[in-house]
Order: C-alpha cells, then sequence, then structure tokens
C-alpha cells in the first residue's frame, strides 16, 4: 500500500491525557451539582468533543443547558487543562517517534483531535510532537465532532493544500483509540489503527488492526517499505 499520510487524533494515542481531561469535567460539572462516574466518560462520553460531552451529560442528568452556559463550561474546563497540561503531561509509547519516521520517509502527518487548539498546541509543544505536525485539526474547525467524518476529511484536504500532493483516503492510515473515531475514520474512507490506551481491544474491534501500542508500529508495517 502506498501511504500518503498519517492522521493521529490526540489525546490518548499521542499524549496521556484521558485521565486530566476526565479530572477538569468532574470538577466544571461538580460546581453544578452534577457528578461523572469514570466509567460512563470512558463508555459514553470519550472521543466527544468538549460541547457535545457536557451538553450530553447535562441532557442524562435531566438538566437544561443552554450555548451560552456549555461555552461557560467549556472555557473553565480549557482554564483547568491548560493549567494541568503546563505542569506535566507525558507522551504516550511510540506516538512522537512514530510521527517523526513519517515525516522522515516523507509522508504527511496531521493531528484530527475533538480538543481544543490551544490545548493541543500546549500539550504538542510539552513533548515534543508539534515539530512533526503539518495540519492540525481541533474541535473549533469543524461543526460535527466524532462520529461524524468532517475532521478526516478536512485533515486531508488541508494536508493536500499544505503539501501539494493529493492525498487520498484509502492510503491514508488514521490513529485512534475510541470507538467514535473509529467510526468517523471509516467514514471518511481511511483505514484505521486502534492503539488499546482507552478502550481494550473487544471496543476497537471496527478497527482494520488494534496494537497495545505505537511503539510496536513502524512505516514498513503501514506499508512504507
Amino acid at each position: 500500500m502506498m501511504l500518503d499520510a498519517l492522521i493521529f487524533d490526540f489525546d490518548g494515542v499521542v499524549v496521556d491525557s484521558e485521565p486530566v481531561h476526565l479530572r477538569c469535567f468532574r470538577a466544571v460539572l461538580a460546581k453544578r451539582g452534577i457528578g461523572l462516574a469514570t466509567q460512563d466518560y470512558y463508555s459514553k462520553y470519550l472521543g466527544f468533543d468538549d460541547h457535545d460531552c457536557f451538553a450530553a451529560v447535562m441532557a442524562a442528568n435531566a438538566r437544561q443547558a443552554d450555548e451560552n452556559e456549555i461555552h461557560v463550561m467549556i472555557a473553565e474546563k480549557t482554564a483547568l487543562v491548560q493549567e494541568a497540561f503546563a505542569r506535566d503531561i507525558k507522551p504516550l509509547p511510540g506516538a512522537v517517534e512514530l510521527m517523526a519516521q513519517a515525516r522522515g520517509g516523507g509522508v504527511a502527518v496531521a493531528v484530527c483531535s475533538g480538543a481544543l487548539r490551544d490545548e493541543i498546541s500546549l500539550a504538542g509543544r510539552t513533548v515534543g510532537a508539534t515539530q512533526h505536525v503539518q495540519v492540525l485539526v481541533a474541535a473549533q474547525d469543524v461543526r460535527h465532532g466524532k462520529p461524524d467524518p468532517e475532521g478526516y476529511l478536512l485533515a486531508m484536504r488541508l494536508l493536500g493544500q499544505k503539501t501539494g500532493k493529493a492525498v487520498r483516503a484509502d492510503h491514508c492510515w488514521v490513529l485512534e483509540d475510541s470507538p467514535a473515531g473509529i467510526a468517523a475514520a471509516h467514514a471518511a474512507g481511511c483505514r484505521v489503527l486502534a492503539i488499546t490506551n482507552s478502550y481494550p481491544s473487544a471496543e476497537l474491534k471496527e478497527a482494520d488492526r488494534v496494537v497495545a501500542s505505537l511503539a510496536q508500529v513502524n512505516l514498513e508495517q503501514l506499508g512504507v517499505k
């Protein structure tokens, strides 16, 4: 297989940030008298962007939240996340190394995430990923979050503009850690490599391949020799 691009989800794929996001979601919701169980977060909401997560949790608790209130909650959470990322955020094994290997092998690299741009940029700089990423698609760049394919379609289009080369969906691998992300990537026409950082392999079975760590993956295995 000819490989045009690798497109990485960010949280739970490049950085070990899902526990941070859960902690910050909980802090914001607790101010409004709402709890968020770990199991519920990972089984129902992981893969959602902040807006959709807050809206879904509020609805699940029979609470009304207009768009203004949701935006206030997003701002509160963003401040908490940025503070946490500035203190301590770690890369997940193999992710940054695979990005560097891809760029060195002439393969385009993008990030497509439901997180906010500032959060991704801060964490990306901290773990040394930013220098390898040619295109970043964040929550505010799309109208519909995962499992909608909009983000991945946009990432491929922007990579084509950036590199001046056609980026074919069937020549792209997307690296994901959630069922919603897998569905989005497949709907965009891409192949999906899932990593069991957030879900067990049984819940990622729709992916084309599942691994325990990106440290196990190299370009040759993805079709570049």
